[in-house]
């Protein structure tokens, strides 16, 4: 974590967590977008379950085998012999829906003795940073989201670790199209939404011209003002907010184990544009 954005957090229980300890935790992740909760290693499948579903609903990860027994875990594994891991690009989760997962809920289980940290970058600090001139190049465009890259009939073969794949191009190819100035539904605040492997353009420009932006935007967000680094520990918890964070898996840990547990979580609501005299 850094100074600007992210919090850790320790001596939490989160197998017994009362409300007002939680929303203590949710108010905190709203003005910070990532927490980090250490030490929670005695937490069972079903209590990290049960903790992430306080956030919202679960919406399932439609191109990976789920957990037997809990089908709303994901389990993100790399065994030493694996060359490719899954989530090694900058990306915010599964922004290729109607209504993208608000949040992401992630559990330590096999750490590498060394390697195999997690990337995150703030998208809220990365507007504000923009010039006027882009701000208002960007306010009235539309991302056209789409899955084809990674799992559909564009992507090439993919290596995602050892993560087992769900084919479903026809779900892959699906387009949707989100603001790429998002109001924050929380806050009122303006966050870039941008996720480029997860993006076949912009509505309403040439390819060339789009994806140049895309590209622009992409870059400027991965800056190092706007990024910090979770340290992954068995037990650790992590929650990012999908909604103002992009993250990326740092493939680093060459003949070494990894897994990691995931669950997304939906707040109902579609990205909607941000407008500088909304309430």
């Amino acid at each position: 974590m850094n100074g600007r954005f992210g919090a850790e957090i320790t001596g939490a229980d989160l197998s017994a967590l009362d409300d007002a300890t939680f929303a203590a935790l949710a108010e905190m992740l709203r003005d910070r977008h990532v927490l980090c909760i250490t030490g929670q290693e005695h937490l069972s499948p079903a209590e990290f379950l049960g903790f992430a579903r306080r956030f919202g609903t679960v919406t399932p990860y439609p191109f990976g085998e789920p957990m037997a027994g809990l089908p709303e875990i994901l389990r993100i594994i790399k065994e030493p012999t694996s060359k490719g891991n899954f989530g090694g690009v900058w990306h915010t989760d599964s922004p290729y829906h109607e209504i993208p997962p608000s949040h992401t809920v992630l559990m330590g289980i096999d750490i590498p003795e060394s390697g195999g940290d997690t990337m995150v970058a703030d998208m809220s600090a990365a507007y504000d940073a923009l010039t006027q001139e882009m701000k208002n190049r960007i306010h009235d465009l539309d991302g056209v989201f789409t899955a084809t890259k990674v799992h559909g009939s564009a992507a090439p073969e993919l290596h995602l670790g050892d993560v087992a794949r769900v084919a479903d191009t026809v779900r892959a190819d699906q387009e949707y199209r989100h603001p790429l100035v998002r109001n924050h539904p929380e806050t009122g605040l303006p966050t870039l939404y941008v996720s480029a492997c997860h993006m076949s353009g912009l509505a309403g420009l040439p390819h060339v011209q789009a994806q140049a932006l895309i590209d622009s935007l992409a870059g400027h967000i991965v800056q190092d003002e706007f990024t910090a680094r979770i340290r992954w520990a068995r037990g650790t918890v992590v929650v990012l907010d999908n909604r103002c964070v992009q993250h990326k898996a740092l493939n680093d840990y060459p003949g070494q184990r990894r897994e990691i547990h995931r669950i997304q979580i939906t707040d109902g609501s579609r990205p909607r544009r941000w407008e500088p005299d909304a309430p």
